[in-house]
């Protein structure tokens, strides 16, 4: 079950990240938005993925209020899952919100918890996708 829900958690903080882009079919471009590495060293600091986190965000708040609307939720693939970050069930997600779904998402994918997802920890990742993908 915790592998169902962690597979879930990781393909909607996906879909979040790039609503309308198509994805190779191993999932690779899926792969390098859940996990930038803006400084390229081949692992993901939670401070990287907080920042990815805020980036969408920013790209989803079209009205600039701060909170994401559900219209705004549903602008693209995923808006569904992401209305699960709202914590206080209010309809709204707020960058908080959404900052806080990208860091237990961090720390579930952060197997041996040293503070960054690496290679192997992303291929995890991407093997539990490719099987969801499968329906195993």
């Amino acid at each position: 079950m915790k592998k169902v829900i962690l597979a879930a958690a990781i393909a909607a903080g996906a879909m979040v990240l790039l609503p309308g882009q198509a994805f190779a079919q191993d999932g690779s471009a899926m792969m390098a938005a859940l996990f930038p590495d803006p400084n390229g060293d081949g692992v993901t600091s939670k401070e990287e993925m907080l920042q990815g986190s805020a980036a969408r965000f920013d790209q989803l708040d079209t009205d600039k209020d701060g909170k994401l609307s559900q219209a705004e939720q549903s602008a693209g693939p995923g808006g569904r899952m992401l209305a699960r970050a709202d914590a206080d069930g209010d309809g709204f997600v707020t960058r908080d919100e959404m900052a806080a779904a990208a860091g237990m998402r961090f720390d579930r994918i952060d197997a041996n918890h040293d503070g960054k997802i690496d290679a192997t920890e992303k291929e995890a990742v991407r093997q539990r996708m490719m099987q969801m993908r499968q329906g195993n």
